[in-house]
């Protein structure tokens, strides 16, 4: 059985989605693609072999279509989540090579992108539109909130709490115990030591607070 996805969003992002949904369409045939929404293309336009098929505007014209959002920025996903009607349909994509240690204790929300190369052990946490990117580690007991993204090769340990709509950038690593507030920032290379504040960005190894 086939249901019909459009993708949001037609950057890299985007098209990195569009290379994994027929990924997994080669495992098993899960989805017909639609089409992107996308406010910089113009409607029509072919981005990767697929057409756009509008903007964030036309979002929820099709009652038939799941939607996933294939966006970096969580303040970006989590004010357009806001927008839509309620009712939308968001499909849940996990790569044919992501491992998922203990199926029966990772929780993965509606929405949810897990690329190539994740690994997620055990008594795990995702809330809804997270983005789990390239070769990503996440260890036991990590709770993530929604619209949180972590971008490619981040490593977090065990027993953490990252809050919603927070950003880990490339290549960081996370310490046990730690505890990222809502909105938070980690910059890409950088070693989180110790809980990070709400809405505060950190950079370094190990990371401290940037100051602008």
């Amino acid at each position: 059985m086939t249901n019909k996805l459009a993708i949001i969003g037609a950057g890299g992002l985007g098209r990195e989605t569009l290379a994994l949904v027929r990924q997994v369409n080669q495992v098993q045939i899960s989805w017909e693609l639609a089409g992107f929404f996308d406010d910089s293309r113009p409607g029509g336009e072919e981005v990767d072999g697929l057409k756009v098929l509008g903007g964030v505007r036309d979002v929820g014209s099709d009652s038939e279509l799941n939607y996933v959002l294939a966006l970096g920025s969580p303040q970006l996903k989590e004010s357009l989540v806001r927008s839509f009607r309620p009712g939308l349909k968001f499909a849940t994509l996990v790569h044919p090579r992501a491992l998922i240690g203990d199926p029966e204790r990772v929780r993965i929300g509606q929405g949810c992108i897990l690329t190539a190369g994740c690994i997620l052990t055990t008594s795990i946490q995702l809330g809804d539109h997270v983005l789990v990117n390239l070769n990503s580690t996440i260890g036991h007991d990590v709770s993530i909130g929604n619209h949180s993204s972590i971008m490619p090769g981040v490593h977090i340990a065990g027993s953490i709490i990252i809050g919603q709509s927070v950003l880990i950038g490339s290549g960081a690593k996370i310490i046990n115990k730690a505890v990222l507030g809502d909105r938070a920032q980690v910059g890409a290379g950088s070693v989180v030591t110790k809980s990070v504040p709400p809405g505060v960005t950190v950079v370094g190894v190990p990371a401290r607070k940037f100051k602008k």
